[in-house]
């Protein structure tokens, strides 16, 4: 019982810190997109930093390469992802 005594708090008190940690605030900084690119006939689910605030089709273009896609809402050409800026992002290779 006395270990107990002692052993509690300490505990309660490292669970107050690692929790801490777990409640934090996304900013606008940290916002991800998902969408989806079609190279060829085939559909590519990607994550991009677009905002979908104006009248700008967000634009990626995979590293490595030239071709410049729009990121669509669905798999369909007919909603695309709107972007602030016309900037093209830079992002990985979905394709397996």
């Amino acid at each position: 019982m006395k270990k107990l005594k002692l052993i509690l708090p300490m505990l309660a008190f490292i669970f107050a810190i690692a929790l801490s940690f777990a409640f934090t605030n996304a900013t606008a900084d940290d916002y991800y997109a998902t969408g989806f690119i079609q190279i060829g006939t085939t559909w590519y689910e990607v994550d991009v930093d677009c905002d979908e605030v104006d009248n700008n089709d967000c634009k990626v273009r995979l590293e490595g390469q030239s071709q410049v896609y729009t990121v669509y809402a669905d798999e369909s050409t007919n909603n695309p992802i709107r972007n602030s800026t016309n900037q093209i992002k830079v992002i990985p290779d979905p394709r397996p």
